[in-house]
């Protein structure tokens, strides 16, 4: 199983969330029939977690392979995202790079299918049960992110002692990858940094992959709930980036189309326009209406703790970034559809300049033609 100085769980954790869209926000009826319960006040900046379903993991690296208990959850975030969360009980002894080596190579199963199959499956289920009848094709944009807790483990050691003798491979668990790229000191330092737990002996080590965690049992479900809703936002701006990508590239169309066009406006290029405007506006409002609040750590908890927690939640996974992003291209569509307008309105203009002209010319010739 390893040399005597591999880093050993012996018992622990493993969860695997898989962010995805599942279209607009749900029917309120609609999720009360999913949940099984109509107490669903206040949980607008929550997960909803539904217990799906349970059932067995198998992680195999290399000859070794160990057979765990599993828990699947959909927690539902109103917004218009869900979190399939796999959790997997490590009860046997297995080696934490082992652990970097099934996730890389896709050699965890459930249920006798390789995860992403499973994950897939299940996804398909929940968007069913969520949108029944639903015809229209979904996003195929998601975020997968790891949880690994560390409850036994072997060498005993304490939260610094761990960081400073296994940095290099707990580096490249919070990276996503298996340890065989070389790091630098700076790397190592840099993601070790990134503590979120709340006391000095335990560790909430997040990363944009990853997270680490030894301890933390009292308030582990908050900081969990925290992590998804970052998450939950990012894939949203992610999938809002995708839409207007396609609405930007129909509105460079009309564009090339009024510039080679002496009679655009007689078209129907300005209604394909205004409807590209239209779509990207109603995600301009739906992130100031839900998605602004959601991104206030001030709205979402009253603790200074958790607040402080959930911005560096943000910063981390990038989330600020994507939402400018998005924002600007929001922006630069409007500005695209002004210049067409304008455009548009020159040209009208120009043509009503000459009917007028050639109705004059008309009066005029007129009485001499007849």
């Amino acid at each position: 199983m390893g040399t005597a100085g591999d880093l050993t769980i012996l018992n622990g954790k493993l969860t695997i969330l898989m962010a995805f869209g599942h279209g607009a926000k749900v029917d309120k009826n609609q999720l009360i029939k999913f949940i099984g319960s109509d107490v669903i006040a206040e949980r607008w900046n929550k997960p909803i977690e539904v217990k799906y379903s349970e059932g067995i993991a198998v992680i195999a690296a290399g000859s070794d392979k160990i057979t765990c208990s599993t828990n699947i959850y959909a927690d539902v975030f109103i917004a218009g995202v869900t979190l399939l969360r796999t959790e997997i009980e490590l009860k046997d002894r297995i080696l934490f790079k082992d652990i970097l080596v099934a996730l890389q190579s896709n050699t965890i199963t459930v249920d006798g299918q390789e995860l992403q199959s499973f994950a897939t499956k299940k996804i398909n289920e929940i968007r069913e049960k969520l949108n029944p009848g639903e015809t229209g094709s979904y996003s195929t944009v998601a975020k997968r992110y790891t949880l690994l807790k560390l409850t036994e483990f072997t060498p005993k050691l304490d939260q610094k002692e761990l960081k400073e003798q296994y940095g290099e491979v707990i580096t490249h668990f919070l990276s996503g990858e298996i340890s065989t790229r070389a790091l630098h000191s700076k790397e190592i330092t840099e993601k070790l940094a990134n503590d979120l737990s709340y006391y000095d002996e335990e560790l909430f080590l997040a990363s944009t992959e990853a997270v680490l965690i030894l301890g933390c049992e009292d308030y582990f479900k908050e900081l969990r709930e925290l992590l998804e809703l970052a998450i939950s936002l990012l894939l949203l701006f992610q999938i809002y980036d995708r839409k207007i990508d396609i609405e930007i590239a129909n509105a460079f169309d009309a564009i090339t189309k009024l510039r080679n066009s002496r009679y655009y406006f007689l078209t129907n290029t300005p209604r394909k326009l205004e409807k590209s405007l239209l779509k990207v506006s109603q995600i301009g409002l739906v992130i100031l209406d839900d998605i602004e609040d959601l991104m206030n750590p001030h709205k979402i908890t009253s603790d200074w703790y958790y607040q402080s927690v959930y911005q560096k939640m943000l910063n981390t996974l990038g989330v600020w970034e994507f939402e400018k992003v998005v924002q600007h291209k929001i922006d630069s569509l409007q500005q695209l559809y002004t210049t067409a307008r304008e455009l548009s309105t020159g040209q009208l203009a120009l043509v009503l300049e000459g009917s007028i002209v050639i109705l004059i010319l008309w009066e005029v010739l007129k009485p001499m033609l007849f």
